[in-house]
């Protein structure tokens, strides 16, 4: 699957004022705005985890559909929160988007280093915002806030790709005027999600359901415009979104 995680940032306590982002723009040369890089214990994943075997096939077509379903999303303003690797924006760059990114690791050398629940752009910035398993790294309880502030910034389209884990195969089918098709099949996992240093909460986990998700997004103000999981994944789960 794919993991474009902008980390959370350090979880408070109940009632405990959060830090504010730190918000830096990286200058022509495209080196990180700071010489050194903070101790930040918002970052839960370290720019080594994209290194070495991260990259495989079911992620590679992740990206790829990540690319695709931005650019059906139409508009000529788009922005990643969450880069990881980079590929998504680097697709989308060569398909002549307008891209820009988000992330919390100045060492991934985003547009733009911040936070997600308190973004430094105007309302109604972009035309599409993809968000790309980042938001099961906060505590499901921060949620609904974070779909706030995705909408406050979005002014047409929103897509998040959440892990759904599933065990399973898929079934592909090929035809020369057609896109190919693949079904999932499977059994989700039920088991309780216990935080691993990265994942507070998974979609279709005991507690999780995709029902559940739907009420937070609808009642966030977003119309559920699609709903998919990617050929040859048996991970992530996407939803499109319309700002309403």
């Amino acid at each position: 699957m794919t993991l474009l995680a902008v980390p959370e940032a350090k979880t408070h306590t109940k009632g405990a004022a959060a830090k504010p982002a730190t918000v830096a723009r990286h200058p022509a040369n495209g080196r990180p705005a700071e010489s050194k890089r903070r101790a930040n214990s918002a970052i839960q994943v370290s720019h080594d985890h994209y290194l070495g075997d991260y990259l495989n096939l079911p992620r590679m077509i992740s990206y790829w559909y990540q690319a695709k379903t931005v650019r059906d999303c139409g508009g000529d303003r788009a922005l990643e929160i969450g880069l990881g690797m980079g590929l998504t924006t680097w697709i989308l760059r060569r398909w002549g988007m307008n891209v820009s990114t988000l992330d919390v690791d100045p060492e991934l050398r985003p547009s733009i280093v911040g936070d997600l629940r308190r973004m430094p752009f105007a309302d109604n910035a972009y035309d599409t915002i993809l968000i790309a398993e980042v938001l099961e790294h906060l505590p499901f309880e921060q949620f609904d806030a974070a779909l706030t502030e995705l909408r406050r910034v979005t002014s047409r389209s929103l897509i998040i790709t959440l892990p759904c884990p599933l065990v399973g195969f898929n079934v592909g089918l090929n035809v020369p005027i057609l896109d190919p098709i693949f079904l999932s099949l499977g059994f989700r996992q039920l088991s309780r999600p216990r935080f691993d240093g990265q994942h507070y909460w998974e979609l279709d986990r005991r507690g999780y359901p995709k029902s559940r998700i739907r009420k937070h997004l609808r009642a966030a103000g977003f119309k559920i415009t699609r709903e998919f999981r990617p050929g040859l994944s048996l991970y992530n789960y996407f939803f499109v979104l319309e700002k309403q």
